[in-house]
């Protein structure tokens, strides 16, 4: 029966690995959650910019366009705010790329590591197999040797 002697190791970077790549899709989805509210921003921005040209096409009223004016700068600094969060979180995210690539790496080497080692002891099976075969080929050609020297003797 084949045991690899490094199982135990083997199962553990697996479990590191599947660790890694949850993390890995929770910063995922930080980041299109963050790109998503970002694209809500600049949405929202877009349209108090259209209903200020349209107000500038009417009556304009200085209260109602520094409201605005106020409500679409306050729009620009989240944006800003939004970018750079999505900026820090795209490290993040490639950080834990290289991370999850490096344990991925070091799983896939014990991976080889036991398709190597099993191959050898399939290898060693059928080379035990076929010797005892011929042993015991070559035992029974023996006896049938000496069963006819005694035919002839009598």
């Amino acid at each position: 029966m084949f045991h690899f002697r490094l199982q135990s190791l083997l199962q553990y970077r697996k479990q590191i690995e599947d660790k890694l790549v949850l993390e890995f899709a929770e910063i995922k989805k930080r980041l299109g959650q963050e790109k998503e509210a970002l694209e809500k921003v600049m949405r929202k921005q877009a349209s108090l910019t259209t209903k200020l040209e349209n107000m500038g096409k009417g009556n304009l009223c200085a209260a109602n366009v520094s409201v605005y004016l106020s409500y679409i700068r306050q729009m620009k600094e989240q944006q800003d705010s939004r970018k750079k969060i999505i900026g820090k979180i795209e490290k993040e995210l490639e950080a834990q790329r290289q991370v999850l690539l490096d344990a991925s790496q070091k799983r896939k080497i014990l991976e080889t590591i036991n398709e190597k080692k099993l191959t050898e002891y399939k290898l060693d099976l059928i080379r035990r197999e076929q010797k005892e075969l011929d042993e015991a080929g070559i035992l029974r050609a023996g006896k049938g040797v000496q069963i006819e020297k005694t035919d002839t003797y009598l």
